[in-house]
């Protein structure tokens, strides 16, 4: 969204080799032919910067010496790990190119320790710019730090390597003297732009909770969507779904969870549309005809329940998927494959439909907050038409996928599972799904998508069951609670009408959300302690949580910084009375830190130790343990029996029974759902449709 200036950002090259940089009193990074970096940290003096040019040091390795009678193996930052692997006899590292490495036990086996490619660096001395300076790399195995104190020494060859290693708590410090930090150079060291979300990201962002309502011809035919050159008639809706279908019951339940907006999916993957659309091929006297009658709207009937909730409306369309039209992944197939029901069509005209389908659910009814793109909008030809076509009717929705076509694009997680990494960016280079990148170019929200049901499950199935509201608290603080956008299933039977146990368990969720935390970023009346005001152009909060009756058990801590200027905070510790309980990079719109075991203490303290710009935290606040904790259920598993779930496998083993693979994916929470078939376990991110294979199972953790 921002221009770069001088002194950039983090990336990584596709050589492998890794981009270092940082701002406001962290160091930069200009990327140089060679692709390693020079880094750059701005002084107070009127010396410019002081610049280390990586490229000049050696390659490494070098054998330092700390405390423990082992030797220690590191390399310059920004060393190909390929090099170094070299000087191993075993590597058992694993992590991204580029990484520094160390080596135990005489240098007999090496491991990645610096994986992210976040990286600070600061001067030894602000006012002293020639005394050197710290580059810090976060992430390593078991979550060690590595940091390289290049230290000022005229006399040093640059040949010279380290001169030793100090082993800290979880972090090592290379000590490395070299001539090369000892002046000043006048070079750039503009702080990089801070990326920063347009009012309509912002607009998202602020709701936080929303859902995703998958009522369409996979409901009523009780699948996850349509096979391949499988087009189910369309009385196979019609005549199961009831002529006024219950969508004041859907909003209502959206309602309860605390859901702002909801996105109905008005046309999945077979191609069937829930609105009366008049999409057509005027040449081939043809109109598309897979649709619900003309007095059956679901579309309209949604609008109107929302709007009497005030929850705002979002549209799914699959633009790259339309079974009825024959075509996968944005290209209609050659008319040699059509099956039963399918409609034979050219590129040009499958685009036309898309455009005239689009511009009617854009058209008629409303504002969106949100346009989802599952699985992108990667048709020839179109996204002209389509940049055309939402400038003139939705200029201010939030597009899901919409990386490349959008300013108000919103990223996917990476995962249905619901559980969002930590640290999430909204910063980012490029189009990717996944947490984002400390340093990235342009401002791109993050979304996470999860169903209520079990082996994310996204259409109605029967007996899948729900998850527990224990697992619905966990995905919640690592959803809303990690900065992201929380998107919750809905996902009604056949008759439209939600089940109970659903509609309780919606409710139950919402309640104990307000009761916890609070809404629109207003802690809980419960709360021990909280700001009453933003601490704007901040460095440190202190919150008294006694009130004059002693030390308080404290267990969890809400944090939302102001994103009107970008995400600023890059580095923060919270501390309880003296004692530091959490380090932390990323704040966001919402951070919830859930300390693994309670403390007690009487004065809680937020320090903001690194920042892109003076940053303004809106809230501060220490929930109460008393209201906040929820028992947790009994492990189980949701199995669905001789049904093979499909989607992008993220890692397969050997199991000898379902259990072990079911314990797999709880152990992996980037795990949607897994699939156990004649013993081989595969644990699957995202559900893509599902297929009957007798003696499979699908299922989740329960």
């Amino acid at each position: 969204n921002m221009a770069m200036q001088p002194c950039m950002r983090v990336s990584t090259l596709a050589t492998g080799m890794l981009l270092l940089s940082a701002a406001l009193g962290l160091a930069t990074a200009n990327e140089s032919p060679s692709g390693c970096v020079a880094i750059t940290a701005p002084t107070t003096s009127s010396g410019g910067c002081l610049q280390i040019n990586l490229t000049t040091l050696p390659p490494g390795p070098f054998t330092v010496h700390d405390s423990y009678p082992m030797p220690y193996v590191v390399t310059t930052p920004c060393i190909n790990l390929t090099q170094a692997q070299t000087n191993c006899s075993s590597f058992a590292g694993g992590d991204d190119a580029g990484t520094p490495v160390y080596a135990v036990a005489g240098a007999a086996e090496c491991y990645a320790l610096g994986h992210t490619p976040m990286t600070s660096a600061t001067l030894l001395d602000p006012a002293n710019p020639g005394a050197g300076m710290i580059v810090e790399l976060d992430g390593g195995v078991g979550g060690r730090v590595l940091k390289y104190a290049f230290t000022c020494d005229p006399s040093a060859p640059l040949s010279a390597g380290p001169t030793n290693a100090t082993q800290e708590q979880g972090s090592y410090t290379i000590h490395w003297p070299t001539s090369l930090a000892c002046q000043p150079v006048a070079v750039g060291c503009n702080e990089p732009a801070v990326p920063r979300p347009t009012a309509d990201q912002l607009a998202f962002q602020e709701m936080e909770f929303g859902a995703l309502v998958c009522y369409n011809m996979a409901t009523t035919t009780g699948t996850q969507g349509c096979p391949a050159h499988s087009v189910p008639p369309v009385s196979a809706f019609t005549e199961v779904a009831p002529a006024d279908v219950d969508t004041d019951g859907w909003c209502q339940a959206i309602k309860s969870f605390g859901g702002r907006y909801a996105t109905l999916v008005a046309k999945h993957v077979c191609g069937f549309a829930i609105w009366p659309t008049k999409a057509g091929l005027p040449d081939r006297n043809w109109t598309y005809e897979y649709h619900v009658p003309a007095d059956r709207d679901i579309v309209q009937a949604f609008v109107t329940s929302c709007q009497k909730v005030g929850v705002k409306l979002g549209i799914y369309y699959s633009v790259v998927s339309n079974e009825y039209l024959n075509v996968a992944n944005g290209l209609v197939r050659p008319q040699s494959t059509l099956g039963p029901g399918q409609v034979a069509v050219t590129q040009e005209e499958y685009a036309s439909i898309v455009v005239q389908q689009l511009t009617e659910l854009w058209s008629h009814y409303g504002d969106l907050a949100e346009i989802w793109f599952d699985g992108g909008f990667a048709v020839p030809s179109l996204e002209p038409q389509l940049l055309a076509l939402l400038n003139r009717t939705q200029p201010h929705a939030c597009i899901f996928n919409g990386c490349g076509l959008s300013p108000n694009a919103v990223a996917w997680i990476g995962t249905e599972s619901g559980h969002a990494p930590y640290p999430v960016w909204n910063t980012q280079d490029g189009c990717p799904s996944g947490a984002g990148t400390p340093y990235g170019t342009n401002y791109v929200p993050k979304e996470v998508d999860l169903t209520l049901q079990n082996a994310d499950t996204w259409f109605y199935r029967e007996s899948t069951g729900y998850r527990s509201l224990a697992d619905m608290a966990s995905i919640y603080h690592d959803s809303v609670g990690h900065g992201g956008n929380m998107l919750l299933n809905i996902a009604p039977p056949p008759n439209s009408t939600l089940p109970i146990t659903a509609v309780r368990r919606y409710a139950a969720l919402g309640h104990w959300i307000s009761t916890c935390y609070g809404t629109m970023g207003i802690a809980a009346p419960s709360a021990l302690a909280t700001t009453k005001t933003p601490c704007v152009n901040c460095s440190k909060v202190r919150l008294q949580v006694d009130s004059g009756t002693g030390p308080r058990q404290l267990d969890r801590f809400l944090l939302k910084e102001d994103l009107r200027n970008g995400q600023l905070v890059m580095k923060f510790t919270i501390s309880v009375d003296s004692t530091v309980v959490f380090n932390g990079s990323a704040i966001g719109r919402s951070l919830i830190v859930i300390l693994p075991a309670n403390v007690t203490g009487s004065v809680v303290t937020l320090e903001v130790q690194s920042a892109r710009a003076p940053p303004t935290i809106r809230l501060f606040a220490v929930p109460n343990p008393s209201v906040c904790s929820i028992t947790a259920a009994a492990e189980s598993c949701s199995y669905v029996n001789d049904t093979l779930y499909l989607g992008p496998v993220k890692g397969s083993s050997t199991e000898q029974t379902v259990a072990a693979c079911c314990q797999k994916c709880r152990e992996d929470l980037a795990c949607a759902f897994f699939t156990f078939y004649q013993n081989t376990c595969s644990l699957i991110i995202a559900q893509q449709g599902s297929k009957a294979q007798p003696g499979a199972v699908s299922g989740s953790p329960a």
